[in-house]
């Protein structure tokens, strides 16, 4: 069986992980928990592990794929477990996610428009200025 610190590289190597995804990689190759530990508090120490910039890209990434500040702080949350991460609520990713789908529903279905952008993790308060706006405009 490899070493773990050569599997972890291993892993590493492929792509960036969390510690917790890391961590469960490991576990499920049978590495012991005990011998799992100092190798990640190792490698957060040589700064191959980087979970806080880490988690900024992957904030970024699902903000430009359309998700909101409450579906992205779950995902975040289930990735990386607990971790301080400033989401701010993107009203251009909202407004695009609107133009490109849901504008020729806008105005007869705007019930369908807010479901669908609050299953995406938007906040009732900006789509409702942003239909607003919308509306106006």
């Amino acid at each position: 069986m490899q070493s773990i610190k050569a599997k972890a590289f291993s892993l590493l190597a492929k792509k960036a992980y969390f510690s917790k995804e890391l961590e469960r990689k490991l576990r499920e190759k049978d590495y012991p928990i005990n011998e799992i530990l100092p190798i990640l508090k190792e490698l957060k120490a040589q700064g191959w592990l980087n979970d806080e910039d880490l988690a900024a890209r992957y904030v970024e990434r699902l903000k430009a794929k359309g998700y909101g500040r409450r579906v992205i702080a779950l995902k975040l949350r289930e990735k990386a477990g607990p971790i301080e991460v400033s989401i701010e609520e993107s009203e251009d990713a909202a407004l695009a996610l609107i133009e490109k789908k849901y504008r020729r529903d806008l105005p007869e279905k705007k019930e369908k428009v807010i479901a669908a952008l609050m299953r995406r993790g938007f906040s009732y308060e900006l789509i409702k200025n942003l239909l607003e706006n919308i509306r106006k405009g």
